[in-house]
């Protein structure tokens, strides 16, 4: 596979809720700071130039002539501008990997550098112990080719704000230019580096390919550098973006960064400090994926961008650390259909980050639910769980309630109870495995003996009736129905009872209680193991149709779904490798769900005409970050080979099939649709482990 080369990808920072996003060509880009609706459509000018040639320009955006008419009705005298060119598409080539994006073209290339790792725990270091790890910036890097030239060049890299308001910055060391403290750019004073301004790209140098002397009455600016005649040079500069003062309400909180950054002119300095440790960190992570196909390279990398451009480390007022993870697009924040697949990856590099999210849910987005079933018009007693998310574009909502879920509904928009009530499990088991913080396991016993006893109520409330599969709705649904995380399909994956799907989240929630609870010596841990057994039993003697086992046990339903095997994935992870093996206590269990993959797959019910997997049968909406969960099971579990045809249609979906957003990921048919500019893709982490 060549590498994609047309499309949109974050360029971000852990924490800093903000993005330069680049890619997408003749789409311009440009800085997101505190908002994630989509990429910028500002212009981005990138290039070179030399007097016998003029500019030249990346096709990123097409420069524009300058426009004096609001201040003079015939321009302005004397600023004739240089020729114009751009490097042709078929010129230039890209490489994304998992800490570099690379676009070369002959005798010029620009990199930039995303640098992830290991993030400390500010409870257990300490806020100061974060410094080099939450710096709004990233790293770029230009290199031309000069040798075979007696001229003298420039490089030059700009954007179009929109508006007036960038100024100059400038420190004995340092040439920049910042956007009213908001987001800027800033390089070493070497190579003549200068910044410029004017009403155009071109109109800011001259014919000589000089900058002209900054008009910052303009809204196009940047930085340009001088490349002797007969050298190879290489000018490296950093990226930074700032919000100061308070960043959500509902909870007052500022962005954690601002306790050890006090402006964007301290983070410019800052990053500008730390450049070759960045450069070194990013190409560190670009080895580690070394050994995965280039399609499974491509959409790891991709995915990992739209995580940390979704990603907010905020302190609240009593200095204590509060992470959010934004939904992309919708600004939904820490969702917890998310959080439990973000886990995976969180877990590799900073699962405290997932311990803030569980407690924080606990604190304000907890509630006591009573329960209906459909076969009487009682109110039964329910049990702890949570809201689907906490609030929306940095505003949490009151305690106990979610900006998504109303009542009296059938499908979009219902109340999931207790769907969440099993991500809030699986995520605490996730942190509880990852960090091995049996403290924090010990001070949440009581409340997971309230989640046991929850969700077995949640498949009937009298206990002679449970029978391993959930069955019973929320209150809060009023005169409507509970749904899943799979909103927006039809009953097949959308509805909550008697469903497959959630049958298996069921099993693999009582299984992570029993470790929980066994790991502290609770023989609630009996209770929880005793369940698990219960809903194996439920998919064992679950009916099949046509050689699959449908996703409703209504005797009507037909539709076959592919995660019925996403539950698998969890105890793979811990590595309980006894509870998902075809010979062990749930081994009926897990040689049905075997087969039904096996026919899913083979007889095509779940897969596209281009080789895709399909989520249902019975519709052509799928997400990517769970179609990677149901391969992670079937490679790693089952033993099936790498779908090699199906990872290349996985690309295709991102490009083109979404390349002006970003990562996205709810597909309809190989066309993005909805869930861009999104964070979860990031399940492809568990590609790493195969």
């Amino acid at each position: 596979m060549s590498s994609p080369l047309d499309f949109h990808t974050h360029h971000s920072a852990f924490g800093a809720y903000g993005s330069f996003t680049l890619g997408h060509l003749g789409a311009g880009g440009g800085w997101n700071v505190h908002t994630g609706r989509g990429p910028h459509p500002g212009a981005v000018h990138i290039g070179y130039g030399r007097p016998s040639e003029g500019l030249t320009y990346l096709p990123f955006s097409t420069p524009s002539p300058a426009d004096f008419s609001a201040y003079a009705s015939e321009g302005t005298q004397g600023c004739r501008q240089p020729a114009i060119s751009v490097v042709a598409k078929e010129h230039l080539s890209r490489d994304l990997q998992w800490g570099t994006d690379t676009w070369t073209c002959p005798g010029f290339a620009l990199r930039i550098a995303t640098p992830f790792g290991e993030v400390p725990d500010p409870r257990i270091h300490g806020w100061e112990a974060l410094r080099d790890h939450i710096l709004p910036a990233v790293w770029v890097e230009m290199e031309l080719d000069n040798r075979s030239s007696d001229e003298e060049a420039v490089l030059f890299f700009g954007v179009a704000s929109g508006d007036t308001g960038a100024a100059e910055w400038r420190t004995p060391d340092t040439a920049g230019a910042t956007f009213q403290g908001s987001f800027g750019m800033a390089t070493a004073s070497t190579r003549d580096a200068r910044p410029y301004s004017g009403f155009s790209a071109p109109s800011c140098f001259d014919e000589h390919m000089v900058s002209r002397s900054p008009h910052w009455l303009g809204g196009n600016w940047g930085l340009s550098w001088r490349i002797p005649a007969g050298c190879r040079e290489t000018v490296r500069f950093a990226l930074a973006w700032y919000h100061g003062g308070q960043a959500t309400t509902g909870l007052s909180t500022s962005y954690a960064y601002t306790r050890l950054w006090p402006d964007l002119e301290s983070v410019l300095a800052g990053a500008l400090e730390r450049q070759d440790a960045a450069w070194s960190l990013s190409r560190k992570r670009d080895g580690e994926l070394a050994h995965l196909s280039p399609s499974r390279r491509f959409l790891l990398a991709h995915a990992t961008r739209g995580y940390f451009g979704n990603s907010e480390l905020l302190v609240d007022r009593a200095g204590d650390p509060v992470y959010v993870v934004n939904e992309g697009e919708y600004c939904m924040m820490n969702t917890l259909d998310l959080a439990v697949d973000q886990g995976f990856f969180e877990a590799r590099f900073f699962p405290w980050v997932t311990r803030e999210i569980v407690d924080l849910a606990v604190r304000r987005h907890s509630y006591l639910d009573h329960l209906k079933t459909p076969d009487d018009t009682s109110i039964h007693e329910g049990g702890i769980s949570f809201t689907h998310d906490m609030g929306v574009r940095n505003q949490f909502s009151a305690p106990g309630t979610s900006c998504y879920e109303i009542p009296d509904l059938e499908g979009c928009f219902s109340h999931m109870s207790f769907e969440q009530a099993c991500n809030f499990t699986l995520c605490a088991a996730q942190y509880a495995h990852s960090s091995s913080d049996l403290a924090w396991v010990r001070s949440h016993a009581e409340l997971f003996e309230r989640l046991l006893e929850s969700l077995q109520r949640r498949e009937h409330p009298l206990e002679a009736r449970r029978g391993g599969v959930p069955g019973t709705d929320s209150v809060r649904c009023g005169t409507g129905s509970e749904i899943t995380t799979y909103d927006s399909l039809d009953p097949a994956l959308a509805q909550s009872r008697q469903n497959l799907y959630t049958t298996m989240k069921l099993w693999a929630s009582y299984l992570a209680l029993e470790k929980l609870l066994a790991s502290i010596g609770s023989s609630a841990s009996n209770r929880a193991r005793e369940a698990a057994l219960r809903s194996a039993r439920a998919v064992e003697e679950w009916p099949r149709t046509g050689g699959v086992l449908p996703a409703i046990a209504d005797g009507r339903n037909v539709s076959a779904i592919l995660p019925a095997v996403e539950g698998l994935v969890y105890p793979l992870w811990w590595g309980d490798l006894r509870s998902i093996s075809r010979e062990g206590p749930f081994g009926g269990m897990v040689r049905s769900l075997e087969s039904h993959l096996e026919g899913v797959l083979q007889g095509g019910l779940c897969r596209f005409l281009d080789g895709g997997w399909r989520l249902s049968s019975t519709s052509e909406n799928s997400w990517l970050s769970k179609i990677f969960l149901a391969q992670t099971v079937s490679e790693r579990i089952f033993g099936n080979p790498i779908d090699q045809r199906a990872d290349a249609a996985h690309v295709r979906w991102q490009v083109p099939g979404s390349a002006d957003t970003g990562f996205t990921d709810q597909i309809i048919a190989g066309k993005g649709i909805g869930s861009r500019y999104y964070p979860r893709g990031v399940t492809a982490i568990l590609f790493l482990e195969g």
